[in-house]
């Protein structure tokens, strides 16, 4: 009894024809690997940056600080080292800033070495040690460069502001982590200068502390623990370092690496899906010749199969090395092994069950056909659709027909091609509706400049001296060439709030008839303030506060005396961004009427804490040094710019939206991948037709003309589904971005032009070159070798 060849156990046999054929197709291979191999990158190197970026957020909190405490003397700081539960103590006194005759602004602080320690993230003392006697100071490596005439540790240098002037002895260089932004200048004094000091003040001093066993501990413990001793030593306020409690328990962003996996895996499924099917086509003979010697739809699965795995494990585990590698490259300091593993482990699973999907559909084609189908198949010519009786033969319409040939790979090569451009035209579409301008121009309504109290001393306390916003400094400011008016847009004073008084702090601005109308209209829910003792709070404090809702009474200081309040209305902060600085810290945490501001403090007059300047937009120079040389002598005041909002705006869009088109062209490389395997397994399966056609009369440049028609068919339908697809997303993204971003109003809708002109410019060339390219080879070649190799 004779036994067929697959009628027994067929294990070894399907794995040696599993092998032959990856053997017997190298450019399909080669273009699969890829393709796994860019998904899994892609997917791997996005985890791998959170993690990294959560390790190294984690590593700058570690052994720093958790609380800080405010108002106090040297003493207390002593104190507070004999305390147990306390591994650290740092002492620090900010001096303030002062203008130097040769330009810069000098700002001096004192801080001692646990202090050094805790604050390593933000000043590091890299060389040598911190001053001890009054005429040492440290300084950052790029001072002594640029007005310390290269002097080093034990060298002098000169400073020339009001407080500190004369030579004076290096002793450490600090980093240039925080020591210098812009014209500004940190500069370290010892202690006994500190003391000598004209506004030396024995009670402003800062102790930041560091817990023992600060894993062990809860935030609400480490809270609960300095709200104790803040009460034990009568210290007015203590602050717990809210970015020390997010960043030592974050971990891996599974969202962002998420949205990324989301489109990898897209365009790797379309890719991969679309190079198997043509493989499979191409070989389909080679199945029936199988099925008729025995082989089962079974077998015929477990060999593409098979071939998936053994590729797509090629592809996963070099795409997860190649995202490791740029990983540790980008962020050395950002390696978590359990993290990484976890990456390596999720990439290989999420590309795992994509290249099993990928293939369902072609092993369904190889195992359903049938020994007499396989004889009669033709790849791309399975189904004749009705044609045209009369058909005028032409290059061009023979590019269209073979176009049409195979509608289904016509579609995966515009879905692999398009997916990029579908993310490229959002990404870039969200960029020009959220310009850095327009989001700077927020904060600055009025003017391009706002002057604002910005110093150690309590609001309170300068307003009640007269405060520096007076009379005589706008008669200064009005004199400056450009400006034209000067506006009090913010009066104001430091809060703190809660349930005790203190649990939360932030700024209550004072609710006034010019801004009241802004003020209701960002209110979210309750209503306006109808008495003295009812406040507005911020939402964003409504969600991190217990109770704090509509309705809530709580406590309120702005200064010494509490009082208790009752929360009428909660207002959107994002509508009233009225902060000073690239981020705004000093935004209205609350609105309180002006009667509960003069019953808390009837000694104050004058309540303004911002002034917004009105100037001629040509003459910003003249407008920007005037405002600076005359608050060079005035410690207690901050100038904000709207060019410092705009160059951060920049900087954060370069940084989320410059990696977005990253990506977008990444993708887009799917579809690239796609192109050439099309291009080439066309070539392939078509050899004998276009010999034929070559032998009937086609010459070589109609051939040329006729594959690159065809190639810009495949480009053209992508282009058109990027625009039909990408447009209604983008504008949609669009809206919703720009209601967010400005409080509601909606930017009309602009077109990136540059962007996706650079895109269309790629995707066409590319379909001509490779269309180009493959007609080259062919008219290289006779008929009579174009039907030999077609067999």
């Amino acid at each position: 009894m004779m036994t067929w060849p697959f009628e027994n156990d067929t294990g070894a046999i399907v794995k040696k024809l599993a092998e032959r054929s990856l053997a017997g197709e190298k450019r399909r291979d080669l273009m699969v690997v890829i393709a796994v191999a860019l998904a899994a990158f892609l997917i791997c190197f996005a985890a791998i940056l959170s993690a990294s970026v959560a390790q190294i957020r984690r590593d700058q909190v570690a052994d720093t600080y958790e609380a800080v405490f405010t108002g106090v003397e040297a003493s207390d700081v002593a104190a507070l080292r004999d305390l147990p539960e306390l591994a650290r103590v740092g002492g620090y006194y900010l001096l303030g800033q002062e203008r130097s005759e040769r330009g810069y602004d000098a700002s001096y602080v004192y801080c001692d070495s646990d202090m050094i320690h805790i604050a390593r993230s933000q000043m590091e003392l890299v060389k040598g040690g911190l001053p001890v006697q009054a005429d040492e100071v440290a300084v950052s490596r790029s001072f002594l460069s640029a007005y310390g005439q290269g002097a080093e540790i034990g060298g002098t240098v000169r400073l020339d502001t009001e407080s500190f002037h004369g030579g004076y002895t290096v002793t450490g260089i600090l980093s240039n982590v925080g020591g210098q932004e812009g014209d500004t200048c940190a500069i370290a004094v010892s202690e006994a200068a500190l003391t000598r000091w004209a506004g030396y003040d024995p009670a402003g001093y800062r102790a930041y502390v560091h817990f023992q066993n600060d894993g062990q501990l809860s935030q609400e413990a480490m809270t609960a623990r300095c709200r104790e001793i803040a009460a034990q030593y009568g210290f007015p306020h203590v602050g717990m370092n809210s970015r020390y409690f997010a960043d030592r328990s974050r971990s891996m962003d599974f969202a962002a690496a998420g949205g990324v996996a989301a489109f990898a895996l897209t365009g790797g499924y379309v890719v991969i899906q679309s190079i198997f099917r043509i493989s499979v086509q191409d070989k389909i003979r080679s199945y029936g010749q199988l099925r008729t010697i025995g082989a089962t739809p079974r077998q015929l699965r477990r060999i593409v199969k098979r071939e998936s795995r053994l590729l797509g494990g090629i592809g996963i585990s070099l795409g997860v090395l190649l995202g490791i590698a740029g990983g540790l490259l980008l962020f050395p300091k950002g390696f978590d092994g359990p993290s990484y593993g976890l990456a390596a482990l999720l990439t290989a699973l999420a590309c795992r069950s994509m290249v099993a999907a990928s293939v369902r559909g072609p092993v369904k084609i190889a195992a359903g056909i049938s020994p007499l189908e396989a004889v009669r198949f033709s790849a791309g010519t399975g189904r004749i659709r009705g044609r045209r009786g009369r058909v005028r033969l032409t290059p061009l319409s023979m590019g269209l027909a073979n176009f049409r040939r195979d509608r289904r790979k016509a579609a995966g090569i515009a879905a692999s091609l398009s997916l990029g451009g579908i993310l490229l035209l959002t990404v870039s579409s969200v960029a020009l509706t959220r310009s850095p301008e327009q989001a700077a121009r927020r904060s600055f309504p009025d003017g391009d400049y706002k002057i604002y109290l910005s110093s150690e001393r309590p609001e309170e306390e300068l307003m009640a001296a007269g405060g520096p916003l007076d009379d005589g400094l706008r008669r200064e400011i009005l004199s400056v060439d450009g400006v034209r008016d000067v506006l009090v847009t913010r009066r104001s004073l430091h809060a703190r709030f809660g349930a005790s008084a203190s649990d939360l702090a932030g700024m209550c601005d004072m609710l006034t008839e010019a801004d009241r109308p802004d003020v209701e209209a960002a209110l979210v829910s309750g209503a306006m303030p109808e008495d003295a003792h009812s406040v507005l709070l911020a939402a964003s404090y409504h969600k991190d506060g217990d109770g704090m809702d509509v309705g809530a009474v709580m406590g309120l200081s702005l200064g010494r005396e509490t009082v208790t309040v009752t929360i009428s209305g909660l207002f959107d902060p994002a509508r009233m961004m009225n902060g000073h600085g690239a981020l705004g810290m000093d935004s209205a945490a609350l609105f309180a009427p002006e009667a509960l501001f003069r019953e808390l403090h009837p000694e104050i007059e004058d309540f303004g804490y911002s002034w917004s300047i009105v100037s001629d937009p040509k003459k910003a120079e003249r407008v920007e040094s005037g405002l600076q040389e005359i608050l060079s002598g005035r410690s207690d005041l901050g100038l904000d710019t709207i060019g410092a909002h705009i160059e951060y705006e920049e900087m954060q869009s370069a940084v989320i939206f410059g990696g977005l088109r990253a990506l977008s062209w990444l993708i887009f490389l799917f579809g690239v991948v796609d192109l050439i395997d099309t291009t080439l397994s066309n070539q392939m399966s078509r050899e004998r037709e276009d010999g034929i056609l070559r032998c009937v009369g086609l010459t070589g440049k109609q051939l040329c003309r006729m594959n690159v028609c065809e190639g810009l068919c495949y480009t053209a339908f992508a282009a058109l589904t990027a625009l039909l697809v990408g447009l209604p997303i983008a504008v949609l993204v669009c809206r919703e971005v720009s209601r967010r971003s400005f409080a509601g109003e909606i930017v009309p809708y602009r077109f990136p032009l540059l962007e996706m002109g650079a895109f269309f410019l790629v995707l066409f060339g590319l379909g001509a070159l490779l269309s180009a390219w493959t007609a080259g080879r062919q008219a290289a070649k006779s008929p009579v070798e174009q039907l030999r190799e077609a067999g």
